[in-house]
């Protein structure tokens, strides 16, 4: 196995290990690859997540998405679909 599988292994184990709010901001990415940063707190917000930039800074600090320049990012090991539907959260 190399590095690249290593760690699209180990977010999906952290993954598993979200509470439902940093769940939910993943799905959306999940749907979502790329989105600016204003809108993706305002769709967040209309869906009932508090604080959704908290959850976001901490999920780019847990590895799972990346701050762009002006946009959030899913990060590049979990963009392929493959990938996505493996991981069921």
């Amino acid at each position: 196995m190399d590095n690249f599988e290593e760690r699209i292994l180990n977010l999906i184990q952290k993954a598993e290990k979200l509470n439902e709010q940093e769940k939910a901001i993943l799905r959306y990415f999940l749907s979502n690859v790329s989105v600016g940063d204003i809108r993706a707190v305002l769709d967040l917000k209309t869906k009932g997540i508090d604080e959704p930039e908290r959850v976001i800074t901490k999920l780019i600090d847990e590895g799972f998405l990346e701050k762009g320049e002006g946009c959030y990012n899913l990060v590049k090991e979990l963009r392929s679909i493959s990938i996505r539907k493996k991981l069921q959260i």
